[in-house]
């Protein structure tokens, strides 16, 4: 029989892909993320956040202070 490698990109997926398994009762075996792994995962987790912040701000959905403000108020 065949392998096959999932990579769910959030816990949400993870838990749809899980549930999924468990009707179709297929053999599941969960590999934990390495050091490296989880690192990247981190970055581009801020990465993502960061432009959807950035995103809101040019649909003016949020303000933003500039950096002349931000360091002043240090």
């Amino acid at each position: 029989m065949q392998n096959t490698l999932i990579q769910p990109r959030n816990q949400e997926e993870f838990q749809l892909v899980t549930q999924l398994m468990e009707r179709m009762k297929i053999k599941s075996v969960v590999a934990e993320e390495t050091p490296k792994q989880k690192k990247k995962r981190e970055i581009l987790d801020g990465l993502e956040r960061s432009v959807e912040e950035m995103n809101a701000y040019l649909r003016s959905k949020i303000q933003m202070k500039s950096a002349d403000d931000f360091l002043s108020e240090l």
